[in-house]
């Protein structure tokens, strides 16, 4: 049997997208399985109209893809938090992206999944890249799972974009990896010490447990976020296999030391001045 393969580095459909329009200083991937051109058209609608140059970025696909071309980027098994094939999938597809931001002369991206409602707020964040905090390599646009709920976060970071959106550093887990801005230097980070991953994407990106991203590269927020899955509009795989099947006990158990460890850095967190705040999308068009 004959099995499709992913290409070796990111390959692009908007690339006339990209060409045709200026005056945009952070660059946009969006991750689409080549086989749901509906999700495509979803995205393309929303970016097109709010103006903003964009590249396709073919995802290694869960269906079709070998064991040996995932096995040197993701563990295939024994996983600290369990991962799907599908999740394996879409860490490979992020790498490829963030080798291709490290060559580049970008000094940001912004990388989105085929399944996001953007906010029209968006756009100033991207025209320009002189708001990007020092000291920050992730910066999370979405508000995952919960339609609002609480992050631990400092002050805000220098003058945001938009007013009433703020960005804050992040001390606290947050989960999601469909937008989010990975600067350059991050991008070259991550791959020179990332390994063999064992976790899902957004625990290696932004979870403060589950690895040293966190705390090496820096993560903040912005708030109220700016994007927000489609999960009723659009069945994602990585979520059916989270919900499918039952968390172990062992990994139940992984999950809890996890929590209990990051205490001590929140405590020390808070007593530098981060505070709960309110997290949840707001698209903010009315």
């Amino acid at each position: 049997m004959t099995v499709a393969r992913a290409p070796a580095v990111p390959h692009h459909r908007g690339q006339a997208r990209q060409e045709a329009r200026v005056g945009q200083d952070i660059a946009i991937y969006v991750i689409n399985l080549d086989r749901r051109p509906d999700r495509l058209a979803f995205m393309a609608g929303q970016l097109d109209a709010l103006g903003l140059a964009w590249r396709q970025v073919a995802a290694v696909d869960a269906q079709t893809v070998a064991d040996a071309e995932l096995a040197p980027e993701v563990a295939l098994a024994g996983h600290r938090v369990r991962m799907g094939r599908g999740s394996q999938c879409c860490a490979v597809t992020n790498f490829r992206i963030f080798r291709e931001l490290a060559r580049g002369d970008a000094l940001a991206a912004l990388i989105l999944q085929d399944d996001v409602q953007l906010s029209p707020e968006l756009v100033p964040f991207l025209r320009n890249d002189g708001w990007l905090p020092e000291g920050i390599g992730l910066i999370q646009l979405e508000k995952y799972g919960r339609k609002t709920s609480t992050r631990l976060a400092g002050p805000p970071l220098g003058e945001s974009p938009v007013p009433g959106r703020q960005v804050r550093r992040l001390y606290s887990r947050t989960g999601g990896a469909g937008a989010f801005i990975v600067t350059r230097t991050a991008a070259r980070t991550i791959i020179a010490r990332k390994g063999v991953l064992d976790v899902p994407i957004d625990h290696f990106l932004f979870s403060p447990n589950a690895g040293w991203v966190f705390g090496a590269v820096g993560v903040a927020i912005v708030t109220p976020a700016l994007a927000v899955q489609r999960q009723e509009a659009f069945a994602s795989d990585i979520a059916a296999e989270r919900s499918s099947d039952p968390k172990p006990l062992p990994a139940r158990l992984r999950r809890l030391w996890m929590e209990v460890n990051r205490a001590p850095m929140q405590a020390a967190a808070w007593i530098g001045g981060a505070r709960p705040v309110p997290f949840g999308f707001e698209d903010r068009t009315g």
